[in-house]
């Protein structure tokens, strides 16, 4: 294993990845680090056929995609319903998983080969709290039950990411987002949604936004 990785896989037991201050979050026990170490091993082994993640970030993706990730798990309550949409390697969501076994957490990709690596990496983490779902989200047709809160990372800006995940939360449930700017919870670029918090991270800001009492 890299330094790189040992210090990023250190950084996480000691829950540097975490938001203080939000119910539910905490460091990684020797276990769940383990599983991620895993996580990353198959990540790579992976891409050299099927291009997971872009070049640039495959010797970086501690720094870059879990601890990321990680920043969301406080924001989940316990014993919730999570999506994921467009996890594509499973960011943010198999770090989630990882780190929150009490929640059960729907990775979700319209690509057959990155659903096919998401059953990979659940088959092989033995993460039980995980579903693989195939399926495009823009096509609005969605038979499952709503969701308590939707992740939905570097797939669009973040009022059409908003767009795509709202109708499919439940009536309190949130939309967690990475945004480089920071939103104020008067701000109206959300149509049906309120911002309820944004949160600084490494990255930007975790902005959560939640169902307008009009909608």
């Amino acid at each position: 294993m890299s330094n790189a990785t040992e210090n990023s896989v250190r950084l996480l037991e000691l829950g540097t990845g975490s938001q203080s201050g939000v119910s539910g979050g905490g460091p990684l026990t020797g276990e769940q680090s383990a599983l991620v170490r895993e996580y990353i091993r198959l990540i790579k082994r992976w891409d050299r056929a099927h291009s997971l993640v872009s070049k640039g970030d495959l010797n970086h993706l501690e720094q870059r995609h879990v601890l990321d990730s990680l920043t969301l798990a406080p924001f989940l309550k316990p014993c919730s319903d999570h999506l994921d949409i467009g996890s594509g390697a499973g960011f943010p969501g198999v770090p989630i998983a990882i780190s929150r076994p009490d929640v059960r957490v729907v990775v979700n990709d319209r690509s057959k080969n990155k659903c096919r690596f998401l059953r990979e990496v659940k088959f092989r983490l033995n993460l039980t709290n995980v579903e693989v779902l195939q399926h495009d989200i823009g096509s609005r047709s969605w038979p499952r039950e709503p969701f308590d809160s939707i992740s939905i990372r570097a797939v669009a800006p973040p009022e059409t990411a908003w767009s795509l995940a709202w109708p499919l939360l439940h009536e309190h449930g949130t939309v967690l987002l990475h945004t480089r700017e920071r939103y104020t919870t008067d701000n109206k670029d959300f149509p049906q949604g309120v911002v309820l918090s944004c949160t600084p991270s490494a990255r930007g800001w975790i902005t959560v936004v939640g169902m307008s009492s009009a909608a």
